[in-house]
């Protein structure tokens, strides 16, 4: 028999009755960064997960900036950066018209100083990747926790694309080896480099929508997009969406994206 309670004892400043006992923290051991990172190539839920307990974002970030800096270098030692604007002039009917209406003196001085900022851009672009990650996480955090009731706050959403990008990684590393090994690395398209999308088959000069949206169907791509919609699933405070909501999610964002991609490159 169960002996009965006694009276319930008055508030005091030690346990006010208005104030809740806070939840328990979450069970489980937490991860450190490299376990993060390995996580995201074997047991990505994992990784996101414990986005809730530590939202820091950096160290991916700071780990894929090195390896897309040790890129820029070899790229700008090894590829002719007129020969690759070139290439790019000749893809771009708008820049083919422009160039046009320029004296050879100067169309040689323009590309000139194009080349000098375009090696600018090599070695600064983890910059770019820091504000792009920034937009794309704000974006995000608004599809998901506006229009899906999810519970992600923004620097949880910072690091959810950032650890989302890790297997970037890879293909910047095939890319730099691609570079520095080649026999001419002028003739490697930067743009389309990898046959690891259809596209990369394709004659670019040809339908140019088409082309898009079939370079747009590449592995890491596909990869990247998986992993952000079940990022910001996994991260939620609470357990708005599911997983499979967050994926399909994202790939009808990435869907929209692509359209509007192929039909810019399209027109220009």
């Amino acid at each position: 028999m169960s002996s009965p309670t006694g009276p319930t004892p008055p508030p005091s400043p030690l346990y006010p009755a208005s104030v809740p006992l806070s939840p328990e923290p979450e069970s489980g051991p937490r991860l450190s960064e490299p376990q993060r990172l390995l996580n995201v190539f074997i047991a990505p839920r994992k990784t996101f997960e414990d986005l809730k307990r530590n939202p820091s974002w950096w160290v991916p970030w700071l780990v894929t900036a090195i390896f897309i800096i040790i890129f820029g270098v070899v790229a700008v030692q090894k590829i002719d950066m007129v020969q690759f604007l070139q290439r790019e002039i000749d893809k771009s009917p708008s820049a083919q018209r422009r160039m046009e209406q320029l004296t050879p003196e100067q169309r040689e001085k323009g590309l000139a100083m194009q080349a000098t900022g375009t090696k600018v851009v090599f070695y600064i672009y983890p910059l770019f990747t820091l504000i792009g990650g920034l937009i794309i996480a704000a974006v995000l955090m608004a599809i998901f926790n506006f229009m899906l009731g999810a519970e992600v706050p923004f620097q949880r959403a910072v690091a959810v694309v950032f650890y989302s990008y890790v297997p970037l990684i890879i293909s910047t590393i095939l890319l730099t080896v691609s570079v520095l090994f080649s026999s001419d690395p002028n003739t490697i398209d930067l743009t389309n480099p990898m046959p690891t999308n259809p596209g990369f088959f394709m004659d670019p000069q040809g339908n140019k929508f088409i082309y898009a949206i079939v370079s747009s169907l590449d592995i890491f791509s596909i990869w990247v997009v998986t992993l952000l919609g079940l990022g910001f699933a996994s991260a939620s405070s609470n357990r708005k969406p599911s997983v499979s909501t967050g994926i399909t999610t994202m790939f009808v964002v990435f869907a929209i994206f692509v359209l509007c991609r192929a039909a810019w490159k399209s027109i220009f």
